[in-house]
């Protein structure tokens, strides 16, 4: 088998259903033999999307096409020491490596009729913990981000009486009325610690006992401003504080792991195992959160995994992304050791996402079955599909 063509799949979204910015980015892969495999970049917020298409089309025409998709790592190897560039990192490359590199499994796993994870050495394990992700965009259809504390009180009530156990929420990133806060760097004021502790209080009160929290900074604060907030709650059953300073400066996460009551998690803006290693080596991380759309793909997040579990950390798939995305961080999860619990997130629950694929991607009371056709067992929306624009590179005849 070899492959034949790539193409990369790329839909905007933008500004439908409460996503302010939203672009679908796919790699498909094709083979001789008629399977083709799908995977996905990780780059669906933010601005980084339109770059990862071309990136995909560059690396796959260069060292992909005619090669045979089985020999994933030697592939993703060829990768990262010939393209010169990979090896001093860069979110675009690796978000292109890991779409390629994701496809490939779906090929594998659709060729031999086997879900990833077992092809990864793992039994299919009893469904995954998952919890609700950043309720500060509002849960449901059509999401809006919470202003007031009582906002906070009712989405926690209602993703409690869903049957989620824990939930993530960002208590610093809008203002009272719901807007994007600024300078969230410096030190809270005690007027802002008070708003802060009020939402976070209402939190704990709409899922009542029994269920955890993990606070998301999004890197928006210093360490002495990520300090503030680990103080402000951690009376409140928080059982991590995700991202409380810079995404890639080791020196700052240990800094703040040395003095925070609360445990640290990262890694959503970090790639590949030696972005990782700094971290892992200092202790300044107590959960690392791998996206296997952008660390470099499904053999490197298990490199990553397994790195990880010589440290004892354990580990939560980064996911906000198409159903794909999803599917493709519950085989990682399924097939890990130290897997903790997996992210369902805001994104998940938009219509104009969900309805990107045929397969219905949801947890039941708050806990995730793990797929088992074939490779990632996802099958894009004619519909859908017919939106996208496309551009692929092919194997010549020559």
């Amino acid at each position: 088998m070899k492959v034949t063509e790539i193409e990369v799949l790329d839909t905007d979204l933008s500004g439908r259903d409460g996503m302010q910015s939203w672009r679908i980015v796919l790699a498909r892969v094709h083979t001789d033999e008629g399977i083709t495999g799908l995977g996905e970049a990780a780059m669906a917020y933010g601005t980084g999307a339109p770059a990862v298409g071309p990136m995909i089309l560059s690396l796959g025409e260069r060292f992909v096409l005619g090669a045979d998709p089985f020999h994933t790592d030697s592939i993703w190897e060829t990768m990262l020491r010939r393209s010169l560039w990979a090896e001093a990192g860069g979110s675009v490359i690796f978000a292109a490596m890991s779409a390629i590199e994701t496809a490939l499994w779906d090929i594998k796993g659709r060729a031999l009729g086997q879900p990833v994870h077992r092809l990864l050495g793992s039994a299919t394990p009893a469904p995954l913990r998952c919890y609700a992700s950043q309720l500060d965009l509002g849960w449901g259809e059509n999401g809006r981000s919470l202003g007031s504390a009582e906002q906070y009180l009712d989405v926690a009530t209602r993703v409690r009486a869903a049957g989620y156990d824990c939930v993530k929420v960002n208590p610093i990133k809008s203002d009272e009325e719901g807007k994007r806060a600024t300078g969230r760097h410096g030190l809270f004021t005690p007027k802002q610690r008070d708003f802060i502790r009020k939402r976070m209080e209402a939190v704990r009160e709409g899922l009542g006992s029994g269920a955890d929290i993990i606070v998301e900074l999004n890197s928006m604060t210093s360490t002495a401003a990520a300090l503030q907030v680990a103080e402000l709650v951690q009376d409140l059953g928080v059982i991590f504080i995700e991202e409380p300073t810079h995404p890639t400066s080791d020196h700052a996460h240990l800094k703040m792991s040395r003095r925070s009551p609360v445990p640290l998690a990262t890694g959503e803006r970090l790639y590949t195992r030696w972005g990782f290693l700094p971290y892992l080596e200092a202790g300044a991380v107590d959960m690392i959160q791998p996206d296997v759309c952008i660390t470099g793909g499904i053999g490197e997040a298990y490199r990553i995994a397994h790195l990880a579990h010589t440290f004892d950390v354990g580990v939560q798939a980064h996911v906000c992304g198409s159903p794909l995305a999803t599917a493709i961080a519950l085989q990682f999860e399924a097939s890990i050791p130290n897997f903790v619990i997996h992210e369902h997130h805001a994104m998940a629950l938009r219509p104009a996402n969900r309805e990107l694929f045929e397969e219905e991607l949801q947890p039941t009371a708050g806990k995730f079955e793990v797929p088992t056709k074939p490779g990632f067992g996802m099958t894009l929306r004619r519909e859908a599909e017919a939106a996208m624009s496309k551009v692929s590179v092919k194997l010549s005849d020559k």
